[in-house]
């Protein structure tokens, strides 16, 4: 026994030229279109059925971009479950957005680890801290988000904002209740 299948795809335009006012398009569009697009389907694969909609898209008019963007909305919105959306990122190594915070926290304390090592064999014989060492210090302590800044407060921080503005990163004024840097954690 064997199986075909066929998916056939019609797409029909007509245009009517508006003679009493000569538009830039009237010496230029087809008055009607009509296009059948058929393709075997019994051993297509997803990504070859999506190609064929792609060929379809731009018959009708549709850039790569546009079609680009329409696939991703397919597979990435809030209607699809995250496990996955990541499972599908992964393939195509990509990163998903809530992954780009930690991802950023991880290069940061790196490179402010890195400039302590340097200055750390710039400075040798200094007995204490160099600036540097001290901005990788802060930084680790307080998980990448300074009390009272605007990336903190997004994030619940409740620490003095003016108050905060001109110290140095490693002398922060810090409330007691702030779930971020306070006490209670």
């Amino acid at each position: 026994m064997t199986y075909k299948a066929t998916l056939r795809v019609n797409f029909d335009t007509e245009w009517t030229p508006s003679y009493g006012s000569s538009g830039i398009y009237d010496d230029e569009t087809l008055p009607e279109e009509h296009y059948t697009f058929k393709i075997p389907v019994h051993d297509i694969n997803t990504i070859q059925l999506f190609r064929f909609f792609g060929t379809v898209a731009r018959t009708m008019g549709h850039n790569e971009l546009g079609i680009m963007k329409g696939a991703c909305s397919l597979a990435f919105n809030d209607m699809r479950d995250e496990g996955e959306m990541r499972k599908i990122a992964e393939e195509f190594d990509l990163m998903m957005s809530e992954d780009y915070g930690k991802e950023l926290r991880k290069l940061e304390d790196e490179i402010y680890d890195l400039k302590a090592k340097i200055s750390r064999l710039e400075n040798p014989d200094n007995p204490q801290y160099t600036d540097e060492e001290m901005d990788a210090m802060t930084f680790q302590e307080w998980n990448g988000l300074t009390p009272g800044s605007s990336a903190a407060v997004e994030k619940g921080c409740k620490c003095p904002v003016m108050d905060n503005e001109e110290m140095p990163d490693d002398k922060k004024w810090v409330n007691g209740d702030c779930p971020l840097h306070g006490n209670a954690k």
